[in-house]
């Protein structure tokens, strides 16, 4: 459930519902005030329309904005107690990656990359004469800038990558289109800043460090924006992997031979920077500390690893007696007071992962399989697998819905601009 402001000054809330591997658009609501009241309102009213007992949703996703945990908290949490929130993952690294690319000590790459954008963007000419100075300079199948955009999460972690393998060539080409065309503002900048040796240094020292180091947030922020994936399982071991990440370089006494390299070839000191990219990493942190941690569905999160049967097969190894156990499962609700035959059942899965001899497995297939086995295991391991890990369905939503509301279809009706919605959106699911 999300809400945003539509070109016409309206504010829009889609809610959709996820079960296993159907998400579906089921409302598109335009509220004259948003606060925690009027959402929570708002789903508690479609909820019945879809003959929804409000004993049955387990999971709230929304974005991390206050009035939608106040939303839940005061609005939905009385009425539904078995209601889990779950303030979207994806939204939060992006936030922690986000702190690299506002860092005060990465402002000159910020402004070099910004006034890039600028120079390339409605500059079809210039684009074809970046691309043949690629290729006069031996480049064979060059390819255009990747801009970033503010809606694209990671899309200015990956103008960084492309700077990093291209910014040799930038020099010359700038100097060209400033000798072109001297009064372009946002040429001239990034002509001054090119051919000034020592601040190109500095950008490139830092390229190298973001390029490097900013890989584990990209591929983080992959894995959370995943949709219609039975992953949910691997989240909380997603989650360890970044704290370490982070926790590790935050203290680091040393970045890799490569950057310090990179650092005594232009006569620095390795360590004046390393104290900067240590600042980069405490800032990152403590962004990750303000969301994580304290991650209402972190407990969810943990006890899901156990539907991952290499999860269980890797602790009963190593002596981990407590693994077997289904009471430390107990934030999964069904998992919290089993019934005798779920107990048998329980007692079979922890036994037959003993065998297992594969180091990856698909696990809608795994628990598929199970349930003539395990059919109320199963059933509870189905259901918690394909658990939604983010919000990116609703953004999708609304991009169909902002591509409906073109300006030349400003006057169509709040229903048609529904029905239409989710009709594109869900398509041939609807």
């Amino acid at each position: 459930m999300d809400e945003t402001t539509d070109d016409c000054s309206r504010s829009v809330v889609n809610t959709l519902f996820s079960f296993r591997q159907n998400t579906k658009l089921v409302s598109v609501d335009f509220l004259n005030r948003v606060n925690n009241s009027t959402m929570g309102g708002t789903l508690l009213s479609i909820l019945p329309n879809y003959n929804i007992s409000y004993s049955l949703p387990k999971l709230f996703l929304t974005d991390s904005a206050s009035y939608m945990k106040k939303c839940y908290r005061e609005a939905l949490k009385p009425i539904m107690p078995q209601l889990i929130h779950i303030p979207c993952c994806a939204h939060i690294i992006n936030l922690i990656g986000d702190t690299w690319r506002i860092f005060p000590s990465f402002d000159l790459v910020k402004t070099l990359l910004a006034k890039i954008k600028e120079t390339f963007v409605n500059a079809p000419a210039r684009k074809g004469r970046y691309l043949t100075h690629l290729r006069m300079h031996g480049i064979e199948n060059p390819c255009k800038i990747p801009l970033p955009n503010a809606t694209r999460w990671n899309s200015w972690f990956r103008m960084v990558f492309y700077t990093k393998d291209h910014i040799e060539y930038w020099p010359s080409f700038y100097y060209e289109e400033y000798e072109r065309d001297r009064s372009h503002n946002s040429i001239s900048t990034i002509n001054e800043i090119l051919q000034n040796t020592e601040k190109k240094a500095f950008i490139i020292i830092y390229i190298n460090f973001i390029a490097c180091y900013a890989r584990e947030f990209v591929q983080d922020l992959d894995f959370f924006q995943q949709q219609n994936k039975p992953v949910f399982p691997f989240v909380e071991g997603r989650l360890e992997q970044l704290t370490s990440y982070l926790e590790g370089n935050r203290a680091a006494e040393y970045f890799g031979s490569d950057l310090q390299s990179l650092i005594t070839q232009y006569n620095y000191n390795p360590n004046d920077f390393y104290i900067i990219f240590r600042a980069a990493f405490d800032s990152a942190y403590n962004k990750f500390k303000v969301h994580i941690p304290q991650h209402p569905a972190r407990s969810l999160f943990r006890a899901s690893r156990v539907f991952d049967p290499l999860f269980l097969k890797i602790g009963i190894q190593t002596g981990d007696t407590s693994c077997s156990d289904i009471r430390r499962y107990s934030a999964i609700m069904e998992l919290s007071n089993p019934s005798d035959e779920l107990l048998r059942e329980w007692a079979i899965y922890c036994g037959s992962v003993k065998n297992l001899i594969i180091d990856q497995i698909n696990l809608d297939l795994y628990w598929t399989e199970m349930q003539a086995t395990l059919p109320i295991l199963s059933n509870i391991a189905l259901d918690c697998i394909w658990f939604p890990i983010s919000s990116c369905s609703v953004e999708r939503s609304f991009s169909t819905y902002n591509n409906l509301l073109s300006s030349d279809r400003q006057n169509l009706s709040r229903e048609s601009l529904k029905q239409l919605n989710m009709l594109y959106f869900n398509g041939d699911k609807f």
